[in-house]
């Protein structure tokens, strides 16, 4: 056997065959498919939760300016015009309709993907206990947030509404349709204007329950 057939056979002995270059691949494709798995849960719980929190934290906004700076301040739910849930936040110097510059728009806040003003079928009203027909359930106020009256903080830090200026408790509820983990409410208490959020621990017999967050 001379020296080149030799050093030939020792490279191929040394190299990878096709097929355990394909076993290979096939190995690594499937701990990605796995770890992908793995992640969309913790991913669908963190969206959830952001959205949540932007929602708390612009009432709970909305409440210390109106206090600061003692003027009524409107909180709203609207949709974009792509149909994004978003919360909006207006300062009332004047309690007629619109006001223009009179009445700037303090913050408008679009709520993080998926996320949608939705009841998720399962989840029953929060333990507050203010009412769950509508996504954004507050009284007088129907399930597009605006209604026939508008809802105002006042210097006091109650949430009244725009005709009787008396307080209203109400809840706004978020959620993914068919994923109850993903299911979010904020509940607001009228004469205190005590802000609130509760997560779903998901669905047991059908039936899904809150914690607060």
């Amino acid at each position: 056997m001379d020296r080149a057939s030799s050093q030939r056979r020792t490279c191929r002995g040394r190299g990878f065959s096709t097929v355990e270059l394909v076993v290979v691949l096939l190995i690594i494709g499937v701990v990605a498919a796995m770890a992908v798995l793995q992640l969309q849960q913790p991913l669908g719980v963190a969206r959830s939760d952001a959205a949540l929190r932007e929602v708390v934290d612009q009432l709970r906004q909305a409440r210390e300016y109106s206090i600061a700076n003692r003027r009524y301040v409107q909180v709203s739910f609207p949709l974009s015009a792509s149909g994004t849930p978003e919360v909006q936040i207006q300062e009332m110097n004047t309690l007629t309709s619109g006001g223009g510059t009179t009445n700037p728009v303090l913050s408008l806040v679009p709520i993080e993907a998926p996320m949608l003003f939705t009841l998720v079928t399962g989840m029953p009203d929060t333990p507050d206990g203010f009412g769950n027909t509508f996504p954004v359930e507050f009284e007088g106020v129907n399930a597009s947030g605006t209604g026939t009256v508008s809802l105002y903080f006042q210097s006091d830090g109650e949430l009244v509404d725009s005709v009787s200026l008396l307080p209203v408790n109400g809840t706004v509820f978020l959620g993914v349709a068919g994923n109850p983990t993903s299911a979010r409410a904020i509940t607001v208490l009228g004469t205190t204007g005590r802000v609130r959020g509760w997560k779903s621990t998901g669905l047991s017999a059908g039936v899904g329950s809150w914690v607060l967050f």
